[in-house]
């Protein structure tokens, strides 16, 4: 946290983020409403259409949440090509970073793509100590939010295979290999881009939702949004249809950022920005 202050809303050349930060805002008054006391003696088919429509209305809100978000990056197209300043960077090296580690694994083996990183050997090190080495290695910097939200998405992702494989490394070898031969590396790739997304709002606006709402709407509000982006993710995850890819090449760095492209897509209902 501690991060709120640094963003301006309003500032000159980045209109939206007045929008974003009302549309955050407005999500966290649809939950403090659901969990405000109804005194009002109405029937139970009354009550259940007014929660039905403050469930549409939190709804709509949270779509406005992601439809701002990509317009404080200057579109769809600027954040998936790594040109906007705000989103997308950091995110498009930390991923390209991830595939290509997981295909050297698959070629030469984890003893032999750690050395590729400078890892050295493996004798006597745990799984956590090569978790937190791909952290520093998928780690471009941690100055700015977006290295932030890129780091913190890493680390999801590597600290999940390692839960997978019980932290024993020739499990985790093998399901990083089996990863590669699969449609489990572009899976992952939806997941760190879902994380990603979300850290971008988390970052930026958790902390005042606590100051203005409270711990527990705060949590519960940042709890829907990254439900709800998770969740379109694992959807995704279930329709794409994913073919051998190589990853460490451009067809790699390509299909990295379709899948970014496809994430931007399908949280804003949008096909093109």
């Amino acid at each position: 946290m501690g991060t709120t202050q640094r963003i301006s809303p309003g500032v000159s050349g980045q209109p939206n983020w007045g929008d974003l930060n009302k549309s955050v805002t407005n999500v966290a008054k649809s939950v403090e409403k659901e969990h405000s006391p109804n005194n009002s003696e109405t029937d139970a088919q009354q009550d259940a259409n007014d929660y039905k429509k403050l469930i549409n209305r939190r709804n709509y809100h949270v779509k406005a949440v992601y439809k701002n978000l990509i317009k404080t990056g200057g579109g769809a197209k600027s954040i998936t090509s790594g040109k906007s300043s705000s989103i997308g960077k950091a995110g498009l090296k930390s991923s390209g970073k991830i595939a290509g580690f997981f295909s050297s694994v698959g070629s030469s083996g984890l003893q032999n793509a750690l050395n590729n990183i400078g890892f050295g050997n493996l004798a006597g090190k745990s799984i956590q100590d090569v978790v937190d080495y791909l952290l520093l290695y998928c780690a471009d910097s941690n100055t700015g939010m977006d290295d932030t939200a890129a780091n913190k998405a890493s680390c999801e992702v590597w600290n999940e295979l390692a839960e997978l494989a019980g932290n024993d490394l020739d499990k985790f070898e093998e399901l990083l290999k089996d990863y590669v031969d699969g449609s489990g590396l572009s899976d992952l790739l939806c997941s760190f881009w879902g994380y990603y997304i979300f850290e971008h709002l988390s970052q930026r606006f958790q902390e005042k939702i606590t100051q203005q709402k409270g711990e527990s709407i705060s949590t519960e509000t940042f709890k829907i949004i990254k439900d709800d982006i998770m969740g379109q993710v694992k959807v995704l995850n279930q329709t794409r249809q994913v073919s051998k890819i190589d990853w460490k090449g451009p067809e790699g760095t390509k299909q990295i950022e379709t899948i970014f492209q496809s994430i931007i897509n399908i949280i804003s209902d949008e096909d093109n920005n």
